[in-house]
């Protein structure tokens, strides 16, 4: 008599469930402070860009987006508040232009209305759509790396104050002095 043993086979399964959930992060990579200085009538009269010692240094903000889903981001500011001096700078004195430095292009998976110094948004007190969705805008930070560049006074186009810094301090607007503002950049999904 012979006796076989027969192997059994047992299985027992693994179940892997993967939780995606959505993902929104807005870095600012650099320029979190701008420092704008007006030394002579040339920049009175015509206003300051940077980079520069005489200007606004650095002139520019670096941000990045890792977004999961299509995003958009609004900017707004309140007017410069003075520190030393009197008065208030309405903000629409200060103006931002954006520049794609990643992977995304304006007018392809993003949008921006203001991509150069004569398109430049005179700040608000309100949120405005900075930069928006185009063709689909969720990635990295290696896809959405942008450059937002300042100027002050430069009076560039119709959105910005219309007047000199020295037309607007020779009717009392403000004084020399020191202020200060801060502006929001809000990352939004888009609905």
């Amino acid at each position: 008599m012979q006796i076989a043993m027969v192997a059994q086979v047992d299985e027992q399964d693994v179940i892997f469930n993967a939780h995606l959930l959505s993902t929104f992060n807005l870095n600012l990579t650099g320029g979190g402070t701008q420092d704008i200085t007006f030394t002579d009538a040339a920049d009175y009269n015509l206003g300051v860009t940077g980079p520069a010692l005489n200007g606004i240094n650095t002139g520019f903000t670096t941000i990045t987006v890792e977004a999961t889903e299509d995003w958009t981001i609004t900017i707004e500011c309140p007017d410069f508040q003075p520190v030393t001096g009197t008065g208030t700078i309405p903000i629409d004195n200060l103006g931002v232009w954006c520049a794609e430095t990643g992977t995304y292009d304006f007018g392809a998976e993003v949008t921006c209305a203001y991509i150069s110094p004569l398109t430049i948004h005179g700040m608000t007190n309100a949120p405005v759509e900075l930069i928006g969705n185009g063709t689909g805008n969720a990635g990295d930070a290696t896809d959405n790396m942008f450059t937002l560049n300042w100027e002050m006074g430069t009076m560039q186009n119709a959105s910005m104050h219309t007047t000199s810094m020295f037309d607007q301090m020779a009717t009392g607007d403000f004084t020399t002095g020191d202020y200060t503002t801060t502006a929001t950049l809000t990352l939004v999904p888009v609905p």
